[in-house]
């Protein structure tokens, strides 16, 4: 009953951990410049089969029921960033960023200076431990004040 296989052969795992959340509205300018990274706010859960995704406080934090591979993507979207020189989007893994601050850690950066818009995408496959936890985390360099637009999605599910 955990899986069933239909005439075609595909194959569904209804019990299979998978969510999405999302920010369903703009957010105002806020300052994002902290050297230990900011949460990424959502607001809105789309779907959490298992339950294994809450937002607390506008963060979303996911605890894997099972240890596993598990891909997470997470679409960040910014607007009055005109002014940053770098903005950057990590998958914290149990509380640490691994590599923070080099190109080897889950994480999308990108050079923003002289435009107004950008939309960050990180997507990573990663070996998470039963228990641990997941956060989307944000860091903006050198300005103090951008904007988060409704539509930024943090989504994962369990491979295997």
């Amino acid at each position: 009953t955990a899986a069933t296989i239909d005439s075609s052969g595909r194959i569904f795992t209804p019990a299979n951990p998978k969510f999405s959340v999302y920010q369903s509205v703009n957010l105002a300018n806020a300052n994002y410049t902290s050297t230990a990274t900011s949460d990424v706010p959502f607001d809105t859960e789309e779907f959490n089969v298992g339950n294994r995704v809450a937002i607390s406080s506008g963060a979303a934090t996911f605890t894997a029921p099972v240890t596993g591979y598990y891909q997470f993507n997470l679409m960040v979207k910014m607007d009055s960033t005109a002014a940053s020189s770098t903005v950057s989007s990590y998958l914290d893994v149990n509380g640490a960023l691994i590599n923070s601050g080099d190109d080897l850690a889950y994480r999308n950066i990108e050079d923003v200076e002289g435009g107004g818009y950008i939309t960050l995408s990180t997507s990573a496959l990663i070996y998470v431990q039963a228990t641990q936890t997941v956060k989307p985390k944000l860091q903006v360099g050198t300005d103090a004040s951008v904007g988060l637009r409704a539509g930024q999605r943090f989504s994962g599910f369990l491979v295997g």
